[in-house]
């Protein structure tokens, strides 16, 4: 089921490590002009990106949710507010999947409902 709405778990893993990295450093140095810009259109190219690894449904929720700067040259308050969103999102993406694979795990292993043959229930060695 999990590979009906991710078809690459690699590259959104990878894509989500580096939109948390861009957020951590966008947090701790001040960003300029061309800093902002270059950012902006990192944030952009990881939307786009992230179209070809997850189903329609997904990059729907994703489009509602993903701001579209207004102009040019975003502030940095808004670069840093928009990256968030787009690593929280991923984030929560990625602990959804977790959360699905660990249930079909789940449901893979659940016993069946046939009863066990003579056989297998009883204990080796005992002849009485």
């Amino acid at each position: 089921m999990l590979e009906s709405y991710i078809t690459e778990p690699g590259k959104l893993v990878r894509m989500t490590t580096m939109a948390r990295a861009m957020l951590e450093e966008a947090r701790s140095t001040p960003c300029d002009a061309a800093g902002c810009e270059r950012l902006r259109r990192i944030h952009d190219r990881v939307i786009t990106e992230l179209r070809g690894v997850i189903s329609d449904e997904l990059h729907e929720e994703l489009q509602t949710l993903a701001v579209r700067f207004d102009q040019d040259s975003p502030t940095p308050s808004e670069v840093r507010v928009a990256q968030a969103e787009l690593v929280g999102w991923l984030e929560g993406l990625m602990a959804g999947m977790v959360v699905t694979a660990n249930t079909e795990a789940t449901t893979d292993q659940a016993p069946t409902d046939t009863p066990a043959s003579p056989e297998e229930t009883e204990a080796p060695g005992l002849y009485l």
